[in-house]
């Protein structure tokens, strides 16, 4: 269960706040990733014992590795594990650095044993999609916020960060298309579909007017209202999974879903990469590994397209 930091003790709270606050400042991070980094360090600032500054000038490498151990034992992905460990050496750097620890300990986190694209993209089960569309209320702002967001999901294959970001400038109703602010500042135009745009439209003009003043796109239900996180998307999904009856999974599912389904549809590799807004080919092609006979046909063009290096702006 995600425990907001609100919940936790108050000297969990202080480190985490700080710890995010240097990740702006100091290493330039988004505001999403640096909420991401914060949220996945939470469990281990919270596993010390209080007070966290005493725990962390007396932290060991002994104690670290028991910590990995535990984590390990929770049988978690390989990928997921391993950047819950990127995760940490960046929160120990910080420890070291703001002088809350003597020395810096990032090196004695070991490595997940796992390598690039070696995972195959789970996409959610036939019928999961439209369990989800179904458990909707429209007649309530909640449903119909959830709707858009859905629809940007596996219509558009967007991140929970990026659906976050969203401003209501973004959206160009007249010209049909979505522009995105993606990972390293990139920022892309994408169609807007008929129906995604529609599910917009309804929530902005009947959900969000007179309730907020802020340019966000996506707001809270929930009093007091703001924005939006990208952990509030993946909370809004799982709680989506939960009222529809199936398997609980995050908005990062959907977009392997949305992935494959358009491989599966006839889409090249180059099309997808240029939907995903994938900086390198090569991650697009972790896709093609699901379906082994899209993999058969795509063999003949993915030597040239991979030597080419072509990367849609």
């Amino acid at each position: 269960m995600v425990v907001h930091r609100d919940q936790r003790r108050a000297d969990v709270r202080d480190v985490l706040d700080e710890f995010e606050r240097w990740l702006l400042q100091e290493r330039s991070a988004q505001e999403c990733t640096a909420a991401a980094y914060t949220a996945r360090v939470a469990a281990f600032v919270e596993w010390l014992p209080a007070p966290v500054e005493e725990s962390l000038r007396k932290l060991t490498a002994a104690m670290l590795i028991e910590w990995v151990d535990l984590e390990a034992a929770r049988g978690l992905m390989a990928s997921t594990l391993g950047k819950q460990l990127v995760m940490l050496r960046s929160f120990l750097q910080y420890a070291h650095r703001s002088g809350r620890m003597g020395q810096d300990l990032s090196g004695v986190v070991p490595h997940a044993a796992a390598w690039r694209l070696s995972s195959i993209p789970d996409p959610v089960p036939a019928g999961t999609i439209e369990a989800l569309f179904d458990s909707l209320d429209l007649r309530s702002p909640k449903g119909l916020r959830d709707r858009a967001i859905l629809l940007l999901l596996t219509g558009l294959g967007l991140r929970a960060c990026e659906i976050a970001g969203l401003r209501l400038d973004d959206i160009g109703w007249r010209t049909g298309s979505l522009r995105i602010r993606g990972k390293g500042d990139r920022v892309d135009e994408l169609p807007l579909p008929d129906e995604v745009g529609h599910a917009l439209e309804d929530y902005v003009l009947h959900c969000r007017g007179g309730r907020v003043q802020g340019e966000e796109v996506f707001w809270t239900v929930i009093d007091p209202v703001q924005p939006l996180s990208a952990n509030g998307v993946c909370g809004s999904i799982r709680q989506i999974c939960i009222k529809a009856g199936v398997e609980k999974f995050g908005p990062h599912r959907l977009r392997h879903t949305f992935a494959t389904g358009m491989l599966a549809t006839g889409a090249t590799l180059q099309e997808v990469q240029g939907l995903l807004r994938h900086a390198h080919l090569r991650t697009t092609a972790l896709y093609a590994k699901v379906d082994k006979n899209r993999l058969t046909a795509l063999a003949p063009e993915w030597p040239a397209a991979a030597s080419l290096g072509r990367c849609p702006r």
